[in-house]
């Protein structure tokens, strides 16, 4: 008997006990219905590996792409604006000797609220990416859901499992490949919003 056989059994036992045990709690409720309940169709069962989807689709790859593109678009936008701030700050010092102590410390507040307001940019920007990347990864799971389903008609599945959900299962029923050849021919490139400045 080989090992995944033992495994698949040491495995199963406790399932089948807890099934027994399920339905013999489960019974009572059922005698009480209202009436004969139709009988479940039998489960069959596909899994599909949802983090390589993710990961390798050609879809998801060019999201990662232009994510990282438009990363570095906002750092050098921000380097920009550091730059002038430091420039400002070093200018500001400098001329504090000759100013003041009311104008110096207006300029200094008018500094401070410049300063402010590239901390507001950057978080802005943090957030317009995340949420740019958000809606593009929602399309690419809205696709595999829809791919799923129409794989469902021909390969009879009624339920279908995330691989990281399943301890162990035979090669068979893991339609990932499928899945994502279906994915790269479905949809190819998304591309993420951009957001009014």
């Amino acid at each position: 008997m080989g090992q995944r056989a033992r495994v698949g059994r040491r495995l199963a036992a406790p399932f089948v006990v807890t099934l027994g045990l399920v339905s013999t709690l489960a019974s009572p409720l059922v005698a009480q219905s209202a009436g004969p309940a139709a009988p479940l169709a039998p489960a069959v069962i596909a899994v599909v590996d949802y983090q390589r989807l993710m990961r390798e689709s050609e879809a998801a790859l060019s999201i990662r792409d232009q994510v990282e593109a438009r990363r570095d678009r906002y750092e050098a936008e921000l380097a920009d604006e550091r730059a002038r701030l430091e420039a400002a700050d070093r200018a500001l010092n400098e001329t504090r000797p000759d100013l003041a102590v009311e104008a110096y410390r207006e300029k200094r507040q008018a500094f401070e609220a410049d300063v402010a307001e590239v901390q507001r940019l950057v978080q802005e920007r943090r957030r317009e990416l995340d949420e740019a990347s958000g809606m593009a990864f929602q399309q690419v799971r809205d696709a595999v859901v829809e791919i799923i389903a129409d794989l469902g008609e021909g390969y009879r599945f009624n339920i279908v499992l995330s691989r990281s959900d399943v301890l162990v299962f035979t090669p068979e029923v893991d339609l990932t490949t499928v899945v994502l050849e279906a994915l790269n021919t479905r949809l190819a490139e998304v591309t993420i919003p951009e957001f009014e400045d």
